[in-house]
């Protein structure tokens, strides 16, 4: 058996590396020569918490009740097939929150790469419920549900403390990032919570309901990484070698955007006016984030944060090269034992994207990155709009994805070991197309994202087919033993076969919360796009539809046609595919 390294960039738009002009990602552009990749081949959502029910767990993403528990009602996970297939399971980018102990199902080696921060509880969860509770519509199952999710938060965060005290294999990779963190403490707040919590559950639920973010549960610090860089005399030198790097792009950036993107000012006018004739929080809401965009676009507005005085706390995480670092030693410790199954998840391409190794010492590495996003600024055209710093990301992460297939030939295993790059979705923040909203929105960069594999030993080719990221699983059985499990419903990659159209699905931004959320679906293939926005409970017409794009003729879905003329008929078909989707997420809902 090969190892298999799965490498997820999270955010990557694979459809903006297609149509660029510039030579972005050339190294990954080498690979392919000898490489199985797809063209065509989408996530059904545009953030990570549900894109990853596809990419992780094989399956529909609001298939078996969603992701409101993360991972937790999935029937299988890759790590518990590839477990189960005999292989060692790695994965370093454990980030607690929501369910966390879900995300452990199936790994035998795991490693945080955040620590425990109960700050996204409350928009991803706790806030939706407070809502229900302030309406009197909380009911005993939604009681029982956030029993179980304040139970699994608690104990997941004092495993954490326990962990980084007792210097836990499984914090090595973030044990010395905080001067800061008394673990102590937080351990004693944290189990005084949990004490709180098991002597009344309905009265702490009500309680951390009511008062949200002022309850004491959000005041526990977090673990906030603002040590990485051990050096911190090589911070002065990076601020000071990269300065004149940083004045450059905003400079660009403003010049450019101002006179080649056309209409800067249309989102913001188009969403305001809409507000002004049906005044609502949400369209408030959405005219403030398009003019965000509008703005973002000339200014780039957090560019200098990234070598700000404390830069290495820009991003919480440990940098992709730190990551590959890290597997890399684990991987050659490791080499003579079993085969194994690793995953790697880099956050460094998602929005605030970097372009450098935040987190590095190494001055000649650093050097050399400055030079590469020297070089890319360079190729810039004079035609130009959109975001340069999204631009340099991508040369970085193909910097590290060089650097990985190196030290892989480095330790001897790079031809026993199975390549898949990818991502989990796409990218709303490239500014070109410029857009008047950003993640929650059904344009397909949001969901179009790389499959490059190497090593598989199948012959090198491009597959053209439409494919779905619930796809992957399926193809890392396939590489593995030549067995998909039936409880993965893609079709492997490196087989023939095509979907007849592509479905999205997700319940927006927020709590997932499939009985009381709309959804937000959508049906395309290569020629037409529908989407929807609907109750699970409301049974489909034509009156939910609320985008219609002519791929063929407008592939950046540039002109909504709900109002105009559109193959109506194709349309209704597709909207039967959405009807019967709906059914079969009712049927397998486990909380209906």
């Amino acid at each position: 058996m090969k190892n298999i390294l799965l490498f997820v960039v999270d955010s990557l738009n694979y459809s903006h590396i297609k149509k660029s002009n510039l030579d972005l990602m050339p190294f990954m552009e080498k690979l392919k020569k000898d490489a199985v990749y797809c063209e065509h081949i989408y996530s059904q959502a545009p953030y990570t918490e549900a894109a990853l029910m596809g990419l992780y767990c094989g399956q529909d993403v609001l298939e078996n009740g969603g992701y409101i528990l993360r991972f937790k009602d999935a029937p299988q996970t890759i790590f518990d097939v590839m477990q189960q297939k005999g292989y060692v399971t790695f994965c370093n980018f454990y980030e607690p929150q929501c369910h966390p102990s879900s995300v452990r199902r199936g790994v035998d080696c795991l490693y945080n790469n955040v620590g425990y921060d109960p700050a996204a509880l409350w928009p991803y969860r706790l806030k939706h419920f407070s809502e229900q509770l302030s309406q009197g519509t909380l009911e005993e199952k939604d009681y029982e549900l956030l029993y179980e999710i304040i139970n699994d938060n608690l104990t997941e965060w004092i495993k954490f403390t326990d962990c980084m005290l007792d210097n836990d294999e499984s914090v090595q990779m973030i044990r010395d990032n905080s001067s800061n963190y008394n673990t102590k403490t937080v351990k004693n707040a944290v189990e005084a919570e949990y004490k709180d919590f098991i002597k009344n559950r309905k009265d702490y639920v009500n309680n951390i309901l009511t008062r949200g973010t002022k309850h004491p549960f959000f005041h526990i610090p977090a673990y906030v990484q603002n040590n990485k860089v051990k050096n911190r005399e090589i911070m002065g030198h990076v601020r000071k070698e990269f300065t004149p790097l940083f004045k450059r792009i905003r400079r660009m950036n403003f010049k450019l955007n101002m006179r080649n993107c056309r209409g800067i000012l249309k989102g913001p006018i188009k969403k305001i006016w809409i507000f002004i004739k049906h005044p609502s929080a949400i369209r408030f809401k959405e005219f403030v984030k398009s003019s965000y965009l509008a703005v973002n676009q000339l200014f780039d507005l957090d560019l200098f944060k990234r070598i700000g005085k404390d830069y290495d706390i820009f991003k919480n995480a440990p940098s992709a090269r730190k990551h590959v670092e890290f597997y890399i030693n684990w991987a050659e410790e490791h080499k003579n034992a079993q085969p194994h199954f690793a995953c790697l998840h880099v956050m460094d391409a998602h929005n605030p994207e970097t372009f450098f190794t935040f987190d590095s010492d190494d001055q000649k590495l650093l050097d050399f990155e400055k030079k590469e996003a020297e070089s890319i600024l360079s190729q810039i055209p004079k035609n130009y709009y959109g975001s340069l710093t999204h631009e340099l990301s991508l040369r970085y992460i193909d910097n590290t994805i060089k650097y990985m297939y190196d030290e892989l030939e480095r330790i001897g295993i790079l031809k026993d070991t199975c390549v898949i790059l990818t991502a989990d979705h796409g990218f709303s923040f490239s500014g070109n197309p410029l857009r008047d909203s950003f993640v929650t929105n059904l344009y397909l960069e949001n969901y179009n994202i790389p499959c490059v594999m190497t090593g598989t030993g199948y012959s090198a080719r491009k597959v053209e087919s439409l494919r779905m990221s619930k796809d992957i699983p399926a193809t890392i059985c396939t590489i593995a033993d030549g067995k998909i499990v039936k409880e993965f419903s893609g079709h492997s990659i490196l087989e023939d076969f095509e979907y007849e159209y592509n479905i999205i699905e997700y319940c927006g931004g927020g709590c997932p919360d499939l009985a009381r959320r709309e959804l937000k679906m959508a049906v395309y293939d290569k020629e037409l796009f529908v989407g929807i926005l609907c109750k699970l409970d409301e049974a489909l017409s034509d009156k939910v539809i609320t985008e219609v794009y002519d791929l063929k003729s407008d592939p950046l879905q540039l002109r909504n046609l709900v109002k105009d003329k559109y193959d109506k008929e194709k349309a209704r078909k597709m909207l039967t595919m959405i009807e019967d989707r709906r059914r079969s997420i009712i049927a397998t809902n486990p909380r209906k």
